[in-house]
């Protein structure tokens, strides 16, 4: 991804280089078509750094997933860690309580060794010794019963301890086997946050290297975008030496004196579409069926080159003195050069299909203008007011859409 970046930068590099030198040594008749170039390779440009940023956002998405399910496994742990700090505080407990019980279990066994090994010192008393020591049969009994009772209550507190002993060693190996669970429980959960950190720590260093590759994209962007202000600075600088030529003359001529005077910039004469609302915008010219036919310059002028990909396609452009300006587009070929003087009459393009454009046909515009950027910005003009008559209206060609 590395390598990728910098590989990105060294284009950036060659093409702020390129660029420069291509629009500075570029002649006049080889700007629109550098500015065609230019804004081919810009909009890929564009549409790369489009995709890296929809992949950024898809890995984001990614990553905010990942720490979410961190988040949740990181409270699981928790709640297991103290989980077993319960289980073994209480297994600590257990295991105290077995020791007390064993001890007082020892105490007693030794209290009842201690007794037996007492009477059997000291000639002990049987039972026979209580049946001939008994003055009657009421007293035999009694200490019958004696003797039982005493046997008998230190069974029973033996057993008792005994009994209380196991039921605390049951429930500790129960606790053990519980907290048993737990810890390969734990264990897993303790797998699972490794692997998602390591997820983590890869999803982020992923977008940190797209958000490289989004800024060098950018740069490279960057300088298209100056790229084509060089360019267009250089048309306008061609506009301005139009009107130049215009107003003061040249190319051998003593300026031009326009005497409002159009022919029809083709021979074919059927009208397509008026200058109208259609399709949400203003039409500014008339449409002629002229399919990939002979392209004349209406009047007398110095004829400019351009080329707009999603409008007009490849366009020229004619200033003919007194502020009038035609403009003819979709062409297929352009017949002159940046400057050229032309001649009303004189075939400078062939119709085409170029641009923004459905089918072959001629778009022709007039307005009133001093520049290029003049012309743009100025409302247009009715070509069919200032064109001789002679021509044939299409149907629904002057209706709004």
């Amino acid at each position: 991804m590395k390598n990728k970046v910098i590989s990105i930068m060294v284009i950036i590099l060659f093409l702020s280089t390129y660029l420069t030198n291509a629009v500075l040594g570029a002649t006049k008749t080889e700007l629109e078509n550098e500015q065609a170039r230019i804004e081919e390779e810009r909009r890929q440009a564009e549409q790369e750094k489009n995709n890296i940023a929809n992949q950024k956002k898809n890995e984001q998405d990614d990553l905010e997933v990942i720490t979410e399910e961190l988040s949740a496994l990181n409270n699981e742990i928790l709640s297991l860690e103290s989980q077993l700090n319960s289980l073994n505080d209480s297994i600590t407990e257990k295991t105290n309580e077995i020791d007390a019980k064993q001890k007082e279990l020892t105490e007693k066994e030794e209290l009842l060794k201690k007794r037996l090994v007492s009477i059997y010192k000291n000639g002990g008393i049987s039972y026979l010794d209580v049946l001939l020591g008994a003055t009657n049969y009421m007293d035999l009994l009694a200490s019958i019963d004696a003797l039982e009772r005493i046997a008998d209550a230190d069974t029973k507190l033996i057993n008792k301890v005994t009994d209380e002993k196991k039921a605390l060693e049951d429930a500790k190996a129960e606790l053990e086997a519980k907290k048993k669970e737990v810890d390969a429980v734990k264990a897993q959960k303790d797998a699972k946050n490794v692997e998602l950190t390591s997820k983590q720590r890869e999803k982020q260093s992923l977008i940190n290297s797209l958000n490289q590759e989004e800024k060098a994209k950018q740069s490279e962007i960057d300088e298209y975008n100056a790229a084509m202000a060089r360019v267009n600075q250089q048309l306008a600088d061609i506009a301005r030496q139009a009107q130049a030529q215009l107003n003061g003359g040249g190319n051998g001529q003593s300026g031009l004196k326009f005497d409002g005077s159009f022919i029809w910039p083709c021979n074919n004469k059927v009208v397509t579409s008026t200058v109208k609302q259609r399709w949400g915008r203003m039409h500014k010219g008339i449409d002629i069926g002229a399919s990939y036919e002979n392209v004349y310059a209406s009047a007398t002028g110095y004829a400019y080159n351009a080329y707009d990909r999603y409008g007009y396609g490849n366009y020229i452009m004619v200033f003919h003195g007194s502020g009038y300006v035609t403009l003819y587009g979709h062409l297929s070929v352009s017949k002159v050069y940046n400057g050229q003087f032309v001649t009303q009459g004189q075939v400078i393009a062939t119709s085409g299909n170029t641009g923004s454009s459905t089918a072959p046909h001629l778009h022709f515009e007039i307005r009133q203008a001093s520049s290029t950027v003049e012309f743009f910005s100025k409302g247009p003009l009715n070509p069919l007011d200032y064109l001789p008559g002679g021509y044939t209206m299409a149907a629904g060609a002057a209706t709004p859409s």
